[in-house]
């Protein structure tokens, strides 16, 4: 296997949203910290990238210019969803066939989605209203049917991510029915915490289906209107990021892993994107010494 480590766009929110950093200057700043990818939307209107073919061109001229590899995003900013039923579902699914077209002229092997299938109300979803949740997820399998032939057709695989949208079962479930080699998943950390599920077990039943890794921690921050989670230094919150990179180290598939968390301020983003990317190749060399 080979691990490839990289940086998620999202680490750099706060400074590409106010202008303080550009995609030329995201780049740059992978290859400063020893990244050999990253991971982003190829549609990307603040940074005036689209789908085109000149935006794509222009983008595929950067990454090879700085021998970096993408690892595309299929959905970003409340886009595409695959929790609606298949018959409302068309131009969804049309939405996210561009987006493996783009990560095949990109060279991307995979395309991580987000199936938008949450729970609970958020920013750009509401649980549908008086519909089994068993129902929700069959719609989301019937989409996905639609998707993993083109992706075979494209040679780019197709993950989902545990976004807190999805419980460990339901993912398990969506994998066994559609049972395909080129659908797996995208791994985070820390996303199960959302739902109250043991982060442990989802890195134990996951991570043999993944091909990506969102590597980040957080401690729970509590208030009177309930709880959330704060990004902090590796090591410092609630995940067993020492279980986890044993996991992932244990794995025989390749497998790209990108520290990946929403800073609170821009001041913070370079000290833990730095600090997350170390953190990893060092656990890394020592499991691999130990092994």
């Amino acid at each position: 296997m080979s691990i490839t480590l990289g940086i998620d766009s999202v680490c750099y929110q706060h400074t590409m949203k106010s202008k303080q950093l550009d995609l030329q200057g995201f780049l740059d700043k992978a290859v400063a910290y020893g990244a050999g990818a990253v991971q982003m939307d190829p549609s990307w209107p603040s940074q005036g990238l689209d789908l085109g073919s000149e935006s794509l061109k222009y983008l595929r001229h950067e990454l090879a210019t700085r021998s970096l590899k993408i690892v595309v995003k299929g959905n970003s900013g409340g886009l595409g969803s695959l929790a609606n039923p298949p018959v409302e579902s068309a131009s969804e699914v049309e939405f996210f066939r561009t987006k493996i077209e783009a990560a095949a002229y990109l060279g991307s092997p995979v395309v991580r989605i987000v199936t938008r299938a949450y729970p609970y109300p958020t920013g750009h979803t509401k649980p549908p209203a008086g519909v089994a949740r068993l129902e929700v997820i069959g719609w989301v399998i019937e989409n996905l049917r639609k998707l993993t032939p083109h992706a075979e057709a494209n040679g780019v695989r197709l993950v989902i991510e545990n976004h807190g949208d999805l419980r460990i079962a339901e993912i398990e479930r969506i994998l066994e029915e559609i049972h395909s080699p080129w659908l797996g998943v995208q791994f985070d950390v820390l996303e199960q915490v959302a739902i109250f599920e043991d982060p442990g077990l989802a890195a134990e039943r996951l991570l043999p289906h993944a091909f990506t890794v969102h590597w980040n921690d957080a401690y729970p921050k509590l208030s009177n209107s309930g709880f959330c989670v704060a990004p902090c230094l590796p090591g410092r919150g609630i995940i067993d990021l020492d279980g986890v990179i044993k996991k992932i180290a244990s794995l025989s598939q390749d497998i790209f892993i990108f520290t990946a968390f929403q800073a609170d301020s821009d001041t913070s983003e370079d000290v833990l994107v730095k600090a997350y990317l170390d953190d990893l190749d060092y656990r890394l060399n020592y499991v691999r010494s130990n092994q």
